[in-house]
């Protein structure tokens, strides 16, 4: 029950035993933290059409909850770029954003994500999010990626439009206004870009959190506000007080779909990053406790007037770089955001729109892999179309088609490859014992009259009619007398697959066609010996190897 209770709750676990070594990582990895988390979560609450303030909200809280259910010491929880902006598409529908109904639903969102984790957790479903292909969702954030630059080409020039889901539809919107444009706010953006992409390989520099200092500053020595210049206004001082937000069926209705995708997305960004750092720091992470442990930050960010957040890999490979050894770093964070809520949010009302936007497509750049993209037509041709696939559909249909393509895509995948494993035909490598792949060695040596064919696959119900087909086609060439089943990549065979057997079997018979059988595994052996299919071929036909096989033959 107590080993139970700290895999839910691994506070109880690693601070007992926490070190005073550990305390100079913690605070250098927290205060980095907040360098970065402080302008990013404010970037990423304009991309959702929230006021910055919300991202702020998100980041203290929740941060907490996770510092006590959460597992991992180098993750950074809080607001992100690709589930702001599904966010986003989906709260439009509900009221304009940045109205006081849109922000409270972003609160309902929170809590519905959360309450999906900890159901997920719960019910030890969490292996459902690991049905998905890597490339296809590559595609999908690169699409995301995209969605989220052409959103922020509006607040770069100077002017709004409405956040769209389809990359034609903002750039359309953008170049029907260009002849708004503030000279201006493009030389703030432009000059933002510059600076900050000039510094991106310095990873734990601040330069968001120095870019939106200079540029208050700025603001407020200069009055570039008379230039044309927009900023955030005013923010409201105080920690959010804890409130329910409303749950009416019909919100409930259009942000269920965003709520299950945000879960898609987000935790199987977070989950992926862990399990990086379990690897490389030597510690476990449980698939099911962290999703109740982002589940309740979601929850928790709702309840507090925030948005939604998960873990995001750029913040967590910082501050992972800066030393973070416990959970602890998210509460150092934590702690030095809180105050700004308190006492200095008047020095948030200064910072430029444009400052913000040019952060969030500097942050959303790395989305488009260009790199993996070259790698996998190098490496693996389908798993690049698959990839195109899932990028094509965010990018032209938008979002929600975009997360529905790439979850149909990754299930096709896994139904494909489970249904047709593959039947290799086999020959001897000339001058050993070694049996290899006739289609990928040209020194094979075959046998008159033998085919020699390797299953590598269970056989069940879902593939035995294609492995079926495999087994006849090879069976049934001119001249063929005798069928080798190398039987050493077949771990399970349940009723449908030995029937299929049993009729390859007989078939194989009625043609003249003998089949032996090596490599057998013994709870395979024992499923063919009770259903027939042994006395059928004959005891004899098992043999222990291949080269048996051969030998039984010549």
């Amino acid at each position: 029950m107590l080993t139970q209770l700290r895999r839910f709750v691994p506070i109880l676990e690693w601070l007992p035993k926490y070190r005073r070594a550990y305390v100079r990582g913690d605070v250098v990895a927290g205060l980095t933290g907040a360098a970065i988390l402080v302008p990013q979560s404010m970037a990423y609450a304009t991309i959702g059409g929230l006021p910055p303030i919300v991202g702020l909200y998100a980041s203290v809280v929740p941060v907490l909850v996770y510092v006590v259910f959460g597992q991992s010491p180098q993750l950074s929880v809080g607001p992100l770029a690709t589930i702001s902006i599904i966010a986003a598409v989906s709260l439009a529908k509900l009221a304009p954003a940045g109205s006081p109904q849109y922000i409270a639903y972003a609160a309902t969102l929170a809590v519905m994500v959360g309450v999906v984790h900890i159901v997920l957790g719960l019910t030890r479903l969490g292996f459902l999010v690991r049905f998905n292909s890597e490339p296809v969702m590559t595609g999908f954030i690169a699409g995301v990626g995209i969605i989220i630059i052409a959103t922020q080409l509006a607040p770069m020039f100077g002017y709004s439009i409405p956040t769209e889901s389809r990359v034609y539809d903002s750039v359309y919107e953008w170049a029907k206004h260009l002849d708004q444009t503030s000279v201006a706010t493009l030389a703030v953006s432009v000059s933002t870009l510059v600076a900050l992409y000039s510094v991106r390989r310095y990873r734990r520099f601040p330069a968001a959190l120095i870019a939106i200092v200079a540029w208050s500053l700025a603001v407020l020595v200069f009055d570039l506000q008379d230039h044309g210049i927009a900023v955030v206004g005013h923010v409201p001082t105080g920690l959010p007080s804890p409130a329910w937000p409303p749950f009416d069926s019909h919100a409930v209705g259009v942000l269920a779909g965003a709520a299950l995708a945000v879960t898609f997305v987000g935790f199987l960004e977070s989950i992926g990053i862990e399990r990086e750092y379990a690897r490389k720091h030597g510690y476990r992470i449980h698939t099911n406790e962290e999703l109740v442990a982002l589940g309740l930050s979601n929850t928790s960010a709702g309840l507090f007037q925030g948005m939604v957040v998960t873990g995001a890999i750029t913040r967590s490979s910082i501050i992972e770089a800066a030393g973070a050894r416990t959970q602890l770093t998210g509460a150092v964070s934590a702690v030095v955001i809180a105050p700004l809520l308190l006492f200095w949010t008047d020095a948030f009302s200064d910072i430029p729109i444009a400052v913000l936007a040019a952060i969030v497509v500097v942050a959303v750049t790395p989305f488009v892999k260009v790199g993996e993209a070259r790698r996998l037509w190098r490496v693996q041709r389908a798993d690049f179309w698959l990839m195109v696939l899932s990028f094509g559909a965010t990018v032209v249909f938008g979002l929600e088609l975009g997360v529905l393509v790439a979850v149909v895509a990754s299930l096709a995948v896994i139904v494909y490859r489970v249904t047709n494993p593959r039947v290799p035909e086999l020959g001897r490598a000339v001058g050993t014992d070694a049996f290899v792949e006739l289609e990928r060695h040209r020194d094979v040596e075959t046998f008159p009259g033998t085919v020699i064919a390797r299953v590598e696959a269970p056989i069940w119900f879902t593939n035995a009619e294609s492995v079926e087909r495999r087994l006849l086609a090879l069976a049934a060439r001119d001249g063929i007398t005798t069928l080798v089943l190398d039987a050493s990549g077949i771990d399970h065979l349940d009723a449908t697959g030995d029937h299929m057997l049993r009729n390859v079997a007989q078939e194989c018979a009625t043609a003249g066609v003998r089949i032996l059988v090596v490599n057998v595994h013994d709870g395979v052996r024992d499923v063919m010996d009770a259903s027939g299919f042994t006395a059928l071929v004959g005891p004899d036909a098992f043999l222990a190897t291949d080269e048996d096989a051969v030998d039984r033959l010549t």
